[in-house]
């Protein structure tokens, strides 16, 4: 399943198991999402966040003498 920025794998199932979330790489700001699990009767909501991307600065030093 693919919601905004995350892969969860598998999307279905039954029975015991786990759930593989994988975040695409951040080029952009802060952002966030949740996904929700359900099984057994029982709802979960897991809330994930993914801070802004690191900025790239080049400083360029340049020296004037007269």
């Amino acid at each position: 399943m693919k919601k905004d920025f995350i892969t969860a794998t598998p999307d279905t199932g039954s029975g015991n198991g786990t759930v593989n979330v994988k975040a695409d790489k951040n080029t952009g700001g802060s952002r966030s999402t949740f996904i929700t699990i359900t099984g057994g009767g029982v709802t979960r909501t897991i809330p994930i966040s993914q801070e802004a991307a690191p900025i790239d600065i080049i400083v360029v030093a340049v020296s004037y003498t007269h």
